[in-house]
């Protein structure tokens, strides 16, 4: 499969997107997953608890936005990555 080029992703944009975050439970992981949107620019958003591993060692959260471009997408990526605790990002 080959990568798009910048026309075909602009094509791509904006869309409803849906993120999932899987992040070892720790206090304050929440509130740095949402900081970490308000960093790249992004108010008004928040990711939303979802359920709690079995064993309580990971919690996953939820957000459902439109996002406008592929450099947005890319942005948030990195700075939710960058999260301390974040395991898994879908």
């Amino acid at each position: 499969m080959r990568e798009l080029n910048q026309d075909e992703l602009d094509q791509l944009f904006p869309a409803e997107c849906h993120f999932k975050v899987i992040c070892k439970d720790r206090e304050g992981v929440e509130q740095d997953l949402n900081q970490s949107l308000e960093d790249i620019g992004l108010t008004g958003v928040v990711f939303k608890p979802r359920g709690r591993s079995a064993k309580g060692t990971y919690i996953t959260f939820d957000l459902s936005m439109v996002v406008e471009s592929h450099e947005r997408m890319k942005a948030m990526d990195e700075a939710i990555r960058a999260v301390e605790g974040v395991r898994m990002l879908l």
